[in-house]
């Protein structure tokens, strides 16, 4: 059976009229606060952790909530941008953004099992090689499943290698220094999107906002756009879609 494919029109169409129904994003973080008003109507398919406790690695069904505050900006983003589709929390990063590589995986493992169709990792960690092959592993096995996997490119610069990132079938995002509402496609790395990163006014635990900057605001922007083209094209490969953002999004 071929495999779908759709013209940049209607990539651009999709992005316009798309909602995210029938799309299901699971959002690896820190967390999130169900309560906030901002989130008002929204019931998490999952709200989970993964938690190392004595050497062993296990995932708890309830995550207590948004331990930092960065899950709850993530999940109000892609919120607004794919109103429709459904989402789920695992939560995989500790009170400080920090997580083992390990934790990750175990995640990204449980995401996959219950049938996401979206991965978003607004985190990133240093390219170590010792944990070369954990992290090359299940992105390899995400992309042979047809899950699509959207991650922030460092804050730091386009060339400062970081995983999730910076593997070839990831759609890694980058902060827009011109703050560009749009898609804006890179020219050089392995991140190769960039679109707004600053939130005035960022859901934030307890009820609030916060005004936040950095590239982990502007990959739940694509997540959700993407949320939107899936909505539309169902089935759409991870080949194949990262190639119609590319087509889509306007040249830097």
């Amino acid at each position: 059976m071929d495999e779908p494919w759709v013209t940049p029109d209607e990539i651009r169409s999709a992005l316009k009229e798309g909602d995210g129904a029938g799309v299901r994003i699971a959002i690896l973080d820190s967390g999130v606060d169900v309560t906030h008003p901002g989130l008002a109507g929204i019931s998490l398919e999952d709200d989970g952790a993964i938690v190392s406790e004595g050497g062993r690695i296990r995932v708890k069904e309830e995550s207590d909530g948004d331990v930092f505050g960065h899950g709850t900006a993530v999940t109000g983003i892609i919120h607004q941008c794919a109103p429709k589709a459904t989402l789920g929390s695992f939560r995989v990063l500790g009170h400080f953004k920090e997580s083992r590589a390990a934790v990750i995986r175990e995640g990204v493992r449980e995401a996959a099992r219950r049938g996401y169709n979206i991965v978003q990792c607004s985190f990133g960690a240093p390219a170590r090689p010792r944990d070369a092959a954990i992290y090359k592993g299940w992105i390899d096995a995400l992309y042979l499943r047809g899950i699509h996997i959207v991650a922030a490119g460092s804050n730091s610069g386009f060339q400062t290698a970081e995983w999730p990132a910076h593997f070839p079938t990831v759609i890694a995002v980058g902060a827009d220094p011109l703050n560009r509402e749009h898609l804006v496609r890179a020219t050089e790395g392995l991140v190769e999107f960039l679109t707004r990163a600053e939130e005035s006014e960022a859901l934030w635990p307890g009820g609030g906002t916060r005004q936040l900057v950095g590239s982990s605001f502007a990959a739940p922007r694509v997540a959700g756009w993407l949320a939107r083209i899936l909505s539309r094209h169902p089935g759409l490969h991870p080949l194949l879609a990262k190639a119609s953002l590319r087509a889509a999004a306007q040249p830097l």
